[in-house]
């Protein structure tokens, strides 16, 4: 065997080693990419504000955040609330029934789940109040310090 074919043998073979490490590293960037893009899109959560429903009203199911407004009305059983719902000026009404969070109440955040009926009353299927973004000087600190 001549000088020249071993060379090109040994270079045929570096080439083929490399091609197969390089189909090795993008399968693995092609998994990792799939994984980082179906966890992002598992998690991502999108809601219109109340002007935006107002905007572009629906029959289908949206998700809706808005301020609760002064005027909840509770029902004897205390399951049913309803109560006006305030983002950029605007409002509408909210019926829900089901578990309120503890911190429902005038001036919280809600993300409520559901439809627009006709007659423009918004039937929540499911309410999340959104966390105050500070907590009150009383309450207790790190490693149980009051008021940190």
């Amino acid at each position: 065997m001549s000088a020249p074919a071993a060379v090109a043998r040994r270079a045929t073979r570096r080439w083929r080693r490399s091609l197969g490490w390089w189909l090795v590293a993008a399968v693995v960037l092609a998994c990792v990419g799939y994984l980082l893009i179906s966890v992002t899109g598992a998690t991502a959560e999108y809601y219109e504000t109340v002007p935006e429903l107002r905007a572009h009203p629906t029959t289908g199911e949206v998700r809706v955040l808005g301020t609760v407004q002064d005027g909840v009305v509770r029902s004897a059983d205390g399951r049913q609330v309803r109560f006006q719902m305030a983002g950029g000026g605007q409002t509408v009404p909210v019926v829900y029934r089901g578990t309120l969070p503890d911190i429902f109440k005038p001036g919280v955040q809600v993300v409520v789940d559901g439809h627009v009926a006709g007659d423009g009353v918004f039937h929540a299927t499911q309410l999340e109040a959104k966390c105050p973004a500070h907590f009150s000087a009383s309450s207790p600190g790190p490693r149980g310090t009051p008021g940190a």
